[in-house]
């Protein structure tokens, strides 16, 4: 009796281990000098695409991507709708692609359909807004 308890109390402590681990943000590109950003997109009105690049601080904005986090879970998500974006940024980790979309519905990926709910979207949000005119 003595060792099904154990392996019980193990079996929990594991799960709840687990849990935990999966429910943790973590840091998508926690090395800044592997960032290459190459685009920075505005949605203006009408779900029109601007390329703001060049009017973006680029070494402000890796520290901030650098910084990002997002739940380890993956979602599903095959499409969406460009009038709840904000921002999309385009870029490259440890040469790997990495599409950042910002608005109503924060999210990175890598590939698609799979999508990584990003935790602290809006601090990326309002430095973008402070970095270019409206």
């Amino acid at each position: 009796m003595k060792r099904k308890s154990i392996a019980i109390l193990l079996g929990a402590i594991v799960l709840c281990g687990a849990l935990a681990y999966a429910f943790t943000p973590y840091s998508i590109a926690p090395q800044s000098g592997q960032i290459e950003i190459w685009r920075v997109g505005r949605i203006t009105g009408n779900a029109e695409y601007e390329d703001v690049t060049a009017q973006v601080d680029l070494e402000q904005l890796t520290k901030l991507t650098a910084a990002c986090k997002a739940l380890r879970l993956p979602f599903y998500q095959q499409s969406y709708s460009l009038d709840t974006v904000q921002y999309e940024i385009d870029a490259y980790y440890e040469e790997r692609p990495l599409h950042f979309v910002l608005g109503q519905n924060s999210f990175v990926y890598e590939s698609t359909p799979w999508i990584h709910h990003l935790h602290d979207a809006q601090t990326l949000i309002d430095a973008l807004d402070a970095m270019l005119p409206t």
